[in-house]
């Protein structure tokens, strides 16, 4: 399959219905344009590139002249489709090359390795590990090119579920591992023999070559593009491989790779133009910003947040943005600026919903759990079993003031908006928060409001506040509803939630006294019950404040308690007096 066939894959004729109220018009029309010109700039360069590319072709049409002919040139949605292809088609083509090039001399090393020829062995390690680390300034520039495509926001352009992605998880593996290699100054070690430091070198060159191949092939698998198609080019004369002991084959590689590394820089980078929207110098090439938001406290919001080692606690989550996942790792690794800063807000905020929607439902669960223990196997004792309840409810304030507060710091730094329904959109998980807020301040749930209270006046307390607590569940269950009907095509959770009827099984399965097991052969015996409700009220104040700790404290929103003095949004403002600490 050619380039043109590869650019057709991708086209599509639906066009983005940006989500109602998220943007203003003026915005979107500004963000457009930016876009646009990014297209048009870069587009056009890669026909004239080509074109160079195929002077001793010139009597026909090139593949990427047919991909930007006229009529097909018409549409921002289809320019950006047919920019994007062609990248990655010739994007791939070089990370082909490379990877076959490296493949020869590593062949010839593995000759010299075989016939233990342990000084020629030695002095081809060097030589490829050198040539790879050459490499270095290419892959940066084409990991940036594409860094800068991955920043735009294509919610702008595209239907969510029609969409291209650029492969820069690919080219990122690959400017990862040359960073490593070029990083590594270590002497030999004195315990191991030049031969024996090689042949891990070599090993460690064999399994990258391996990996990065496996990702090059998955990438001409997927778009259905016959890999044989495209290296004609390594037409080498390689039958001397088996009787040479020479480095002829070594050296000419090697200049033919710096001479690839030069070129593809020139070409497919520098020509290209990149660096005017990757440091622009004009007003035309800056990324608009929101003319309502203050982006300059967002970025600065975001920087802080995103220095916290915390957020690997939310590795057991990926995001499902536009149709491809996104982990921890990639949303939180690199550093905010004015041309990500759209982007990054959205992927922050969406990693945050995925969290608190988690929580939320798990917090529910071990709610209605307990409530189920109580009800079931309370025997005479009901009301001091849910007593137990109502105060670790009661605790469970400080946790959820963590996280309210935490949406208000987001929403004051511009990182949110409370208008969005886009998946980024915190507005539904704030409303399920206010509401368990408003309840626990409404009401005395802890246990104090017991104490010195006569049997009769405490089972009229316990009763007024079951039906409080039944409604609120009743409530809860619907906001959380509203909430997780839709998660699916948001977030992708590695650890499943939590299941009432498993917990219900695990507090009456794990029940102690301080010395020894409680005896549960007696149904009716109290001391097993009361073991029971307290060791899931602990295991709920546990829940709480770990993620207190880890949801609010360790994700650095104390670090940011500045941006109090900022306005609020709005819709917001009746919330925060009430439920201010």
């Amino acid at each position: 399959m050619n380039l043109y066939s590869f650019i057709l894959v991708y086209i599509v004729v639906m066009v983005l219905k940006p989500d109602q109220g998220v943007y203003c018009r003026s915005y979107y029309t500004r963000y457009r344009l930016y876009i646009e010109r990014f297209v048009t700039h870069v587009g056009l360069r890669i026909k004239f590139s080509e074109m160079l590319n195929q002077k001793s072709n010139s009597n026909n049409t090139t593949d990427i002249e047919k991909a930007f002919e006229p009529d097909k040139f018409s549409e921002l949605m289809c320019n950006y489709q047919y920019t994007i292809s062609a990248l990655n088609y010739k994007y791939t083509i070089i990370l082909k090359k490379f990877l076959d090039y490296i493949a020869i001399v590593m062949g010839k090393c593995q000759q010299f390795h075989e016939r233990n020829l342990s000084e020629n062995f030695i002095h081809c390690v060097i030589l490829l590990v050198e040539q790879v680390k050459q490499s270095k300034t290419m892959f940066e520039n084409l990991h940036n090119a594409m860094k800068f495509i991955s920043y735009i926001d294509i919610r702008f352009l595209f239907s969510e579920n029609i969409v291209l992605h650029p492969i820069i998880d690919e080219i990122e593996f690959m400017y990862q591992f040359v960073i490593e290699i070029s990083l590594d100054t270590r002497s030999f070690d004195l315990n191991k023999s030049p031969n024996q430091e090689s042949e891990i070198k070599f090993e460690n060159l064999i399994k990258f070559h391996k990996d990065a191949s496996n990702k090059v092939n998955n990438i001409f698998h997927n778009n259905n593009v016959n890999n044989n198609s495209i290296v004609s080019w390594t037409t080498i004369n390689i039958a001397k491989w088996h009787n040479e002991n020479n480095f002829d084959i070594v050296y000419s590689i090697s200049n033919t790779l710096n001479k690839f590394y030069n070129e593809t820089i020139k070409i497919w980078y520098e020509n290209l133009g990149f660096e005017q929207f990757l440091y622009p110098t004009t007003f035309k090439r800056v990324p608009p910003k929101h003319r309502t938001i203050n982006q300059n406290d967002g970025i600065e919001a975001l920087k802080i947040l995103l220095q916290e080692s915390e957020w690997k606690s939310m590795n057991h989550i990926n995001i499902i943005y536009c149709g491809k996942l996104f982990n921890v790792d990639h949303i939180i690794k690199d550093s905010i600026s004015e041309i990500n800063f759209q982007i990054k807000k959205e992927h922050v905020s969406q990693l945050l919903r995925c969290r608190y929607a988690e929580i939320i439902k798990n917090y529910y669960t071990l709610l209605s759990a307990i409530l189920d223990l109580c009800n079931k196997d309370a025997c005479a004792f009901y009301h001091n079993y849910l007593i137990q309840l109502f105060n670790s409810f009661h605790k469970s304030q400080k946790m959820m003031q963590g996280l309210y507060e935490a949406l208000i710091i987001l929403n004051k730094s511009s990182i949110w908006n409370v208008n969005s329904n886009s998946k980024s959109s915190l507005k539904v998980i704030s409303e399920c928060i206010e509401y368990i807020l408003d309840i626990l301040k409404s009401n005395k749930f802890s246990l104090e409001n017991f104490i010195d209270k006569n049997d009769k006046e405490k089972s009229e307390i316990v009763e007024s506040f079951l039906e409080i607590f039944e409604n609120f569940l009743k409530e809860f269950h619907f906001c959380l509803h509203k909430e997780m009907k839709p998660m699916h095509i948001r977030c992708s959770m590695k650890i499943p939630y939590f299941k009432k009827l498993k917990k219900i099984n695990e507090f009456k399965n794990f029940v102690f006294t301080l010395n020894n097991p409680v005896n549960t052969s007696d149904n009716q015996n109290p001391e097993y019950y009361m073991q029971m409700i307290l060791n899931a009220c602990k295991y709920l104040d546990n829940f709480c404040e770990d993620v207190y700790k880890s949801c609010y404290v360790n994700l650095g929103f104390r670090k940011v308690s500045d941006c109090q003095n900022i306005k609020l949004d709005g819709k917001l403002v009746k919330f925060t007096e009430d439920f201010s600490t």
